[in-house]
């Protein structure tokens, strides 16, 4: 108490004459001091444990008003802790077993709209036509697609993982401290009217560093397989209106002439020289591959490499018979009848 009450009350009296200053240290009183405080906080300590207050002259009690969740039992940093984790692990419990998140709410199974799932889109009727432009037939076009909630979401998912692909990410920039030049100073630091400058090679002046510049990145993203085939799927299907179906273009070129495949076009209702078409094909057909490659909006591809960007930018698409085909067999969906079938196949001999 002596060592803490010495600085804590003074009297100053000043020699002007030698310019002194005489300290008298009253350590009585601020020992006095010490202990009042200390007393006071010894006192506030034991009210807000005990809920009262005694200051001497007579007791006065103090109702501690706790929230709702603390009264009851004392709460303890463990207790806190062990509640803590109880409803964490309510929480889990009740997510493994409904699938919803604190503050979700059970919906109808028959409304349920979680945009995870897929779906098979309803059938669209595509008219088959010859080498002449006459319909010949017809073909169903219904493949495995997003649900409508998340199919825009999802195919512009798509659309930028192709995109970024496509980026080199080779574009470099050097700083200051990579770019050529000395370190020494250019001109002195005063006395010259100039702002200041330490070095030649600071972005301020001609042929210095640059300034958050770009660097050689990789902008690639990550997308599942399983999510790139149902974007392409759902980005075909909703091109179908668009969709023009051929017959199978073997033999139909003889020789390799451009004039051939624009003539081709034009009997299917199509004009390359006004809209972007997209003519898919199955197998390697040379001669249909060099008639088109000299026509600026026709663009060629297989069933096993489409593109995003060619579906998508396409006025009109050409697909051969066959490979619609093979597009139902990589982006389409089983029906439910070819089960049924195999099973009544099954069951016929073990009948007999």
């Amino acid at each position: 108490a002596q060592k803490l009450g010495g600085p804590l009350m003074y009297t100053t009296s000043s020699y002007h004459a030698f310019g002194k200053e005489r300290r008298t240290w009253t350590n009585s009183v601020g020992t006095l001091v010490v202990a009042v405080v200390a007393g006071a906080c010894f006192g506030l300590l034991i009210a807000s444990v005990s809920g009262s207050v005694n200051l001497g002259i007579g007791a006065v009690t103090s109702t501690r008003s706790f929230p709702p969740a603390v009264v009851g039992p004392r709460q303890t940093p463990s207790s806190l802790v062990g509640f803590a984790s109880r409803q964490q692990r309510e929480a889990i419990e009740r997510f493994k077993e409904t699938g919803l998140r604190p503050g979700e709410k059970i919906k109808d199974p028959q409304e349920d709209t979680r945009t995870g799932r897929s779906i098979v889109a309803d059938p669209v009727s595509i008219d088959v036509k010859d080498f002449d432009g006459k319909v010949i037939g017809s073909e169903d076009l219904a493949l495995k697609v997003a649900r409508p909630e998340s199919a825009r979401g999802l195919v512009h998912r798509y659309l930028m993982y192709a995109q970024n692909a496509l980026r080199a990410g080779t574009a470099s920039t050097k700083t200051r401290s990579e770019v050529r030049g000395g370190g020494k100073k250019p001109y002195q630091q005063k006395k010259t009217g100039n702002a200041r400058q330490g070095s030649r090679r600071t972005p301020l002046r001609p042929g210095g560093g640059v300034i958050f510049g770009p660097k050689p990145r990789d902008f690639s993203v990550d997308m599942n397989q399983k999510e790139r085939r149902i974007a392409m799927a759902t980005a075909f299907q909703s091109a179908s209106p668009d969709v023009v179906v051929v017959e199978n273009l073997d033999g139909k070129f003889d020789s390799p002439k451009t004039k051939n495949m624009v003539e081709f076009l034009d009997r299917v209702g199509l004009k390359p020289s006004e809209e972007k078409v997209l003519l898919v094909i199955e197998g390697a057909k040379r001669n249909a591959l060099l008639s088109a490659r000299n026509i600026d909006r026709l663009k060629i591809n297989k069933p096993n490499s489409l593109k995003i960007t060619d579906v998508l930018g396409a006025d009109k698409i050409v697909v051969e018979q066959g490979a619609l085909n093979s597009i139902k067999s990589i982006f389409g969906a089983a029906t439910a009848s070819e089960p049924e079938a195999a099973q009544e196949e099954e069951a016929a001999p073990a009948a007999a």
